[in-house]
């Protein structure tokens, strides 16, 4: 299933890396690629690395990795008052 949605996302990502600028560009919106850069630069791509190094650390997917690194990321809220 990762393999399908990484597929998936990698399709859908390349399609926007390359019409969403020109689209913008085309009707005006040629000063929002500032922002857009700056946080592709500063957000997108450290947050890449983040994930890619903790795959590699985990030697797992990038859903089941952060169960391994914190497992109450997992959504179960076990009692521990007792």
């Amino acid at each position: 299933m990762e393999i399908i949605l990484a597929a998936a996302g990698q399709i859908v990502g390349l399609g926007n890396l390359w019409r969403f600028p020109y689209l913008c560009y085309k009707n005006g919106g040629g000063v929002f690629l500032i922002p857009y850069l700056l946080f592709l630069v500063f957000c997108g791509i450290p947050l890449f690395l983040l994930e890619t190094a903790l795959g590699q650390y985990t030697s797992q997917g990038g859903i089941t990795a952060w169960r391994r690194i914190f497992p109450l990321f997992e959504g179960e809220c076990k009692d521990y008052s007792s």
